[in-house]
């Protein structure tokens, strides 16, 4: 049983909390060490303050030993499995930035709000959106998870006929409001 109430896992996945950035930092490696023992399947997931999802065709059996694994990696000597190049951060990183440089150079005075130069400047947005999504991965939506963490079941279900796994977790230096 998680020691995060229902209310404060809810603020947590709001405001971008500890336990849910500790929880998405843990999905990310624990995908990287299940890739490189199932290369042929495509996996995918996502974080709470509870634990996260792993969806991806893999025996259930296979997901407790890689996280647990991830875990020790995280805490000693790979913190930099928490980042990943296919994160949901860095899709939301690039439509904010392109969205915001085509809005600003059309808002310009002309000559400067042409077409070309919105697509110039999106095209710009798009180029510096790849490593600066790593860096607000790394600084913004995930933490190393703490010695307080740790993993409790994975429990094996179907989600839109597809198979998922979702790996409980509990934090207790990560269960309030601000941790």
């Amino acid at each position: 049983m998680s020691s995060i109430n229902p209310v404060v896992q809810v603020a947590q996945q709001m405001l971008l909390g500890g336990a849910v950035k500790q929880n998405h930092a843990l999905e990310h490696a624990t995908i990287v060490l299940l890739s490189r023992k199932f290369p042929e399947v495509r996996f995918s997931g996502i974080s709470f303050a509870a634990g996260f999802f792993v969806f991806g065709d893999v025996p259930t059996e296979a997901i407790l030993p890689a996280a647990q694994k991830a875990l020790e990696l995280l805490r000693t000597s790979q913190p930099e499995l928490a980042v990943h190049e296919r994160c949901g951060t860095n899709l939301a990183v690039a439509g904010l930035l392109t969205g915001l440089s085509s809005m600003v150079v059309a808002k310009l005075r002309r000559p400067y709000s042409t077409a070309n130069n919105v697509i110039l400047a999106s095209t710009a947005a798009l180029v510096l959106a790849r490593p600066l999504g790593l860096v607000v991965q790394r600084y913004v939506t995930t933490q190393t998870p703490n010695t307080s963490m740790r993993i409790l079941n994975v429990k094996p279900m179907t989600i839109f006929g597809s198979p998922a796994h979702f790996v409980s977790t509990d934090n207790p230096d990560a269960a309030g409001l601000f941790a």
